[in-house]
């Protein structure tokens, strides 16, 4: 779901902004217009009572963006990773882990991609152009089907052979 689809999905500045708007107000027609009883308790529920539920949406959004982008920060130092390990690290269930990555994704936070062949996410951060896709073996013509980076060894599940680097070629 795109960011601000829905009332509940705002930006936490967007929820303090309301609230204090609205407690603001509500402070005004309790200080400048206590004289006139019927203003304030006319006025005075009907701003600060959605006031304060909207600054602790804030706050509760606010948290909730911090675990994203530390999560985010955290997934970045991950060149590799199974989903299910990611998931175990970080104390949730798989579908809230797969969620997050989703939204640290979609805020773009983190580069990458979830190979779902092999059930892991791979990092793009830093190793742009460096990442490869084998998906068919130059050997024997099996399906590999496998992201990996220039250092490593992706052996064929059929030939048990080691898939080369394509060479890269450098424009000066």
């Amino acid at each position: 779901m795109p960011q601000g689809s829905s009332i509940l999905e705002l930006p936490s500045i967007a929820y303090f902004a309301i609230g204090g708007f609205a407690m603001f107000f509500g402070l005004f027609f309790l200080v400048f217009l206590w004289d006139v009883p019927q203003l304030v308790y006319l006025c005075g529920p009907i701003t600060i009572i959605p006031g304060t539920v909207s600054i602790l949406l804030g706050v509760r959004q606010w948290r909730h963006e911090r675990v994203v982008v530390e999560f985010a920060n955290w997934a970045r130092s991950q060149r590799r990773i199974k989903m299910d390990l990611m998931a175990q690290r970080i104390g949730r269930s798989r579908f809230e882990t797969e969620k997050l990555l989703g939204e640290a994704i979609d805020d773009g936070l983190v580069k990458g991609v979830i190979d779902r062949s092999a059930d892991e996410f791979v990092a793009q951060d830093g190793d742009e152009g460096r990442a490869h896709f084998v998906g068919v073996c130059p050997n024997c013509g099996g399906n590999v089907d496998a992201w990996y980076f220039p250092e490593e060894r992706v052996t064929c599940p059929y030939c048990e052979r080691t898939v080369a680097v394509p060479a890269v070629s450098v424009k000066t």
